[in-house]
Protein backbone atom coordinates (compact mmCIF):
# COMPACT_ATOMS: atom_id res chain seq x y z
CA UNK A 1 0.00 0.00 0.00
CA UNK A 2 1.38 3.36 -1.04
CA UNK A 3 0.39 6.49 0.85
CA UNK A 4 0.69 9.60 -1.23
CA UNK A 5 0.72 13.03 0.39
CA UNK A 6 0.43 16.20 -1.61
CA UNK A 7 2.37 19.27 -0.55
CA UNK A 8 1.32 22.74 -1.66
CA UNK A 9 3.80 25.50 -0.95
CA UNK A 10 4.56 29.11 -1.69
CA UNK A 11 7.92 30.82 -1.38
CA UNK A 12 7.75 34.58 -1.08
CA UNK A 13 10.32 37.30 -0.46
CA UNK A 14 9.02 39.84 2.03
CA UNK A 15 10.19 43.28 3.03
CA UNK A 16 9.21 44.36 6.55
CA UNK A 17 8.91 48.13 6.98
CA UNK A 18 9.13 49.99 10.31
CA UNK A 19 6.04 51.57 11.92
CA UNK A 20 5.29 53.10 15.30
CA UNK A 21 2.17 52.70 17.44
CA UNK A 22 0.05 55.70 18.48
CA UNK A 23 0.52 54.90 22.19
CA UNK A 24 1.66 57.46 24.76
CA UNK A 25 5.05 55.73 24.55
CA UNK A 26 5.29 54.72 20.88
CA UNK A 27 6.46 51.18 20.20
CA UNK A 28 8.35 50.13 17.10
CA UNK A 29 7.05 47.24 15.00
CA UNK A 30 7.60 46.00 11.46
CA UNK A 31 4.98 44.89 8.98
CA UNK A 32 4.90 43.58 5.43
CA UNK A 33 2.53 44.50 2.67
CA UNK A 34 -0.29 42.06 1.97
CA UNK A 35 0.68 39.13 -0.19
CA UNK A 36 -1.13 36.16 -1.69
CA UNK A 37 -0.09 32.61 -0.88
CA UNK A 38 -2.05 29.34 -0.88
CA UNK A 39 -5.06 31.24 -2.31
CA UNK A 40 -5.29 33.53 0.75
CA UNK A 41 -4.13 37.03 1.73
CA UNK A 42 -1.41 37.27 4.42
CA UNK A 43 0.68 39.81 6.37
CA UNK A 44 3.81 39.30 8.46
CA UNK A 45 4.35 41.43 11.57
CA UNK A 46 7.52 41.63 13.69
CA UNK A 47 8.21 43.08 17.14
CA UNK A 48 11.28 43.55 19.33
CA UNK A 49 11.67 41.62 22.60
CA UNK A 50 8.05 40.39 22.65
CA UNK A 51 6.85 43.98 23.19
CA UNK A 52 8.52 44.22 26.60
CA UNK A 53 8.89 47.74 28.00
CA UNK A 54 11.90 49.75 26.84
CA UNK A 55 13.63 47.29 24.47
CA UNK A 56 16.20 50.00 23.82
CA UNK A 57 17.47 49.59 27.41
CA UNK A 58 18.04 45.86 27.01
CA UNK A 59 21.39 44.49 25.87
CA UNK A 60 19.79 41.18 24.87
CA UNK A 61 17.39 41.89 22.01
CA UNK A 62 15.52 39.54 19.75
CA UNK A 63 13.15 40.03 16.86
CA UNK A 64 9.99 37.91 16.75
CA UNK A 65 7.45 37.59 13.95
CA UNK A 66 3.95 36.32 13.41
CA UNK A 67 2.00 35.32 10.31
CA UNK A 68 -1.47 36.88 10.05
CA UNK A 69 -4.22 35.58 7.78
CA UNK A 70 -6.25 38.43 6.28
CA UNK A 71 -8.71 36.33 4.25
CA UNK A 72 -12.00 34.96 5.55
CA UNK A 73 -12.10 31.23 6.23
CA UNK A 74 -14.94 28.77 5.75
CA UNK A 75 -13.01 25.83 7.23
CA UNK A 76 -9.89 25.46 9.43
CA UNK A 77 -6.57 25.80 7.57
CA UNK A 78 -3.44 24.04 8.82
CA UNK A 79 -0.28 25.74 7.57
CA UNK A 80 3.41 25.04 8.14
CA UNK A 81 5.79 27.96 7.75
CA UNK A 82 9.50 28.72 7.94
CA UNK A 83 11.44 31.97 7.65
CA UNK A 84 14.80 32.27 5.93
CA UNK A 85 17.26 35.02 5.12
CA UNK A 86 16.00 37.12 2.23
CA UNK A 87 17.94 37.51 -1.01
CA UNK A 88 19.06 41.02 -0.04
CA UNK A 89 19.17 40.41 3.73
CA UNK A 90 22.52 40.60 5.45
CA UNK A 91 21.63 39.51 9.00
CA UNK A 92 21.23 35.98 10.23
CA UNK A 93 17.73 34.58 10.59
CA UNK A 94 17.08 31.50 12.71
CA UNK A 95 15.23 29.07 10.42
CA UNK A 96 12.69 26.88 12.21
CA UNK A 97 9.55 25.18 10.91
CA UNK A 98 6.31 25.98 12.70
CA UNK A 99 2.76 24.72 12.31
CA UNK A 100 -0.47 26.57 13.02
CA UNK A 101 -4.17 25.91 12.54
CA UNK A 102 -5.97 29.03 11.37
CA UNK A 103 -9.70 29.17 12.06
CA UNK A 104 -12.47 31.74 12.26
CA UNK A 105 -11.53 32.79 15.83
CA UNK A 106 -7.75 32.53 15.47
CA UNK A 107 -6.20 34.27 12.45
CA UNK A 108 -2.76 35.13 13.96
CA UNK A 109 0.06 32.81 14.93
CA UNK A 110 1.90 33.35 18.19
CA UNK A 111 5.19 35.22 17.89
CA UNK A 112 8.16 33.10 16.77
CA UNK A 113 11.79 34.12 17.04
CA UNK A 114 13.10 35.49 13.78
CA UNK A 115 16.60 36.46 14.80
CA UNK A 116 18.78 37.12 17.81
CA UNK A 117 20.99 39.28 15.56
CA UNK A 118 18.46 42.04 16.20
CA UNK A 119 20.81 45.03 16.19
CA UNK A 120 22.02 44.28 12.66
CA UNK A 121 18.45 43.91 11.42
CA UNK A 122 17.33 47.12 13.13
CA UNK A 123 20.23 49.06 11.59
CA UNK A 124 18.83 48.42 8.11
CA UNK A 125 16.03 50.57 6.70
CA UNK A 126 13.88 47.50 5.98
CA UNK A 127 14.10 43.84 7.00
CA UNK A 128 14.29 41.39 4.10
CA UNK A 129 13.18 37.83 4.69
CA UNK A 130 11.97 34.83 2.74
CA UNK A 131 8.87 33.01 3.95
CA UNK A 132 7.82 29.54 2.90
CA UNK A 133 4.21 28.58 3.58
CA UNK A 134 3.10 25.02 2.91
CA UNK A 135 0.21 22.63 3.40
CA UNK A 136 0.41 18.87 3.57
CA UNK A 137 -2.65 16.84 2.56
CA UNK A 138 -3.95 14.27 5.02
Amino acid sequence: MVILKLVFFTLIDIQLRPYRTDDFLPRLFYESSRFTALNHQWVVKAIINDNKKDPNLSADRSLCYQVILKSKLSAPLIVHFVSLKGPFGDAGINPATHQFEFNIENLETSYKELSNDCNKLLAAKNINMRLILFQVSK
